[in-house]
């Protein structure tokens, strides 16, 4: 009967903590957070999940259209004396710290709709991405709305593939093959939906009992952490010119792709700040740093490489580093950056449409 009794009374204490712990977590975690740590959803904050892809934008986001790109609505087919421009990239493209309507994308076609009226733009960056994945994106998601032109922006998120151990082809050494995030913490999501206990014990002020808050987010829960270099081994690969061959490729099939069908194809060099770089994917290190910022620049030159042979037009703004007051970290940069990258983009461009 004592056994009986201790074993009734752990019990009960088990039963009066779960019913304490439900009531704190409505009380003090938005509806949001709860969601996220007892369902397996599709959607999480602006990113979607997609069966052939990492991640895209979420449509229910805001200031992202239904087709999951970033900027106001359009239809899939064009209207009338319509032409449309599409902006390839990542984060730089998407333009994170600025909001829809400060983009360079956005900008480059209020430019053109002034000039050489009506034109609608597809801004299809999407962060953390990398050339592998606005390949694929461009040949499923991007020609199907039959661009008229497109601007290429790559070679920043590509350092990290570089610089990664085990390096391959596929870059399926930096990031899992066939991840999707809507399945992360898989066992511990369904422990938490019927104990919010267990979930506070995992969960609350840290990482505990195998939970991992990196899995959760889209950018990082799919990189192959076990990879990861320390400085000087980072260094060793970026010396490896056959770590670039990946960029080449993709570069090479966009342009080809867009010229195929008649597009006027640009391509613009990545602006980076090495002394403002701090990146969860690689160690902190002056040498480091410094050898990430000669390695956007050999992507670049391959970038002015690839675009001046397969003739497409190479837009310099890499030259806006020089100015740091523009940036708001290594490559993102304020209101004012994206005003001059718009500027430089739609100064390479106007001439091209005027041709007969």
């Amino acid at each position: 009967m004592p056994l009986n009794r201790k074993l009734l009374g752990v019990l009960v204490a088990l039963v009066l903590c779960e019913v304490a712990a439900r009531v704190w977590v409505r009380i003090a975690w938005p509806p949001e957070r709860i969601a996220q740590l007892t369902t397996h959803a599709s959607l999480r904050g602006r990113f979607a999940s997609h069966p052939l892809l990492p991640y895209v934008l979420s449509p229910e986001f805001t200031e992202q259209n239904t087709f999951g790109f970033r900027g106001p609505r359009i239809e899939m087919a064009k209207a009338a004396g319509t032409r449309r421009i599409a902006f390839l990239g990542a984060s730089t493209t998407y333009g994170i710290f600025v909001d829809a309507d400060e983009a360079y994308p956005a900008l480059v076609g209020a430019m053109l709709d002034k000039t050489h009226g009506p034109w609608e733009v597809i801004n299809a960056g999407v962060p953390g991405w990398l050339s592998t994945e606005s390949l694929i994106d461009f040949q499923l998601r991007v020609l199907p709305f039959d661009p008229d032109v497109v601007v290429i922006l790559q070679g920043r998120n590509e350092i990290l593939p570089q610089a990664y151990d085990g390096f391959q082809r596929d870059y399926t050494h930096f990031r899992r093959p066939g991840f999707n995030y809507s399945v992360s913490n898989y066992m511990h999501k369904e422990v938490f939906r019927w104990s919010h206990l267990a979930m506070l014990a995992c969960t609350l002020r840290g990482e505990r009992f195998g939970w991992s808050e990196t899995e959760e987010h889209p950018l990082y829960g799919g990189i192959v952490w076990e990879n990861r270099p320390d400085p000087a081994r980072a260094i060793r690969n970026l010396d490896d010119p056959a770590r670039m061959d990946t960029l080449r490729c993709c570069l090479e099939n966009m342009i080809e792709l867009s010229r195929a069908r008649g597009m006027t194809v640009l391509v613009c060099t990545m602006a980076f700040r090495p002394d403002k770089l701090a990146l969860d994917e690689l160690d902190q290190d002056p040498r480091l740093d410094e050898r990430l910022g000669v390695q956007v620049e050999r992507n670049n030159e391959l970038a002015r490489e690839v675009a001046g042979r397969l003739g497409a037009t190479v837009v310099e703004t890499a030259q806006l580093s020089a100015r740091e007051e523009l940036f708001v970290d290594d490559c993102h940069m304020r209101p004012e950056g994206h005003r001059r990258e718009a500027q430089m983009i739609y100064d390479a461009l106007a001439p091209l449409l005027e041709r007969p």
